[in-house]
């Protein structure tokens, strides 16, 4: 029964606090409200027009910053730089001597038919 009650108790604060939250929303809306009221119907027109020009500005900018990402990750990074086999490894394959450039390595080797 402990757990249950823990529980209860852990639901009962997340309800408080959901209930909290809409009170605040609440509180602010009603103030933005009577705010807007209290304008005059030209300067609420003009904020509009305000508000929606920083909107466009707002997503130019955002789709440029989207550009330069998207160009970082498709071509920030390059491969050719990334140690492997063939550069920057302590164990260079490439310059070792040629060990099957002698001809037949099977030549001294008996044959079973």
């Amino acid at each position: 029964m402990v757990f249950k009650e823990i529980l209860n108790g852990l639901n009962s604060k997340k309800i408080e606090r959901k209930e909290k939250f809409k009170e605040i929303d609440e509180s602010i809306r009603m103030q933005k409200i009577i705010e807007e009221r209290q304008k005059s119907s030209n300067q609420r027109e003009l904020e509009r027009y305000i508000k929606e020009e920083q909107e466009k500005r707002i997503k130019q900018e955002l789709e440029e910053w989207r550009k330069v990402r998207q160009q970082e990750d498709n071509y920030g990074h390059n491969p050719l730089s990334i140690p492997n086999i063939t550069n920057k490894s302590s164990w260079e394959v490439l310059k070792e001597k040629n060990m099957f450039r002698g001809g037949n390595i099977f030549a001294n080797q008996k044959r079973i038919y």
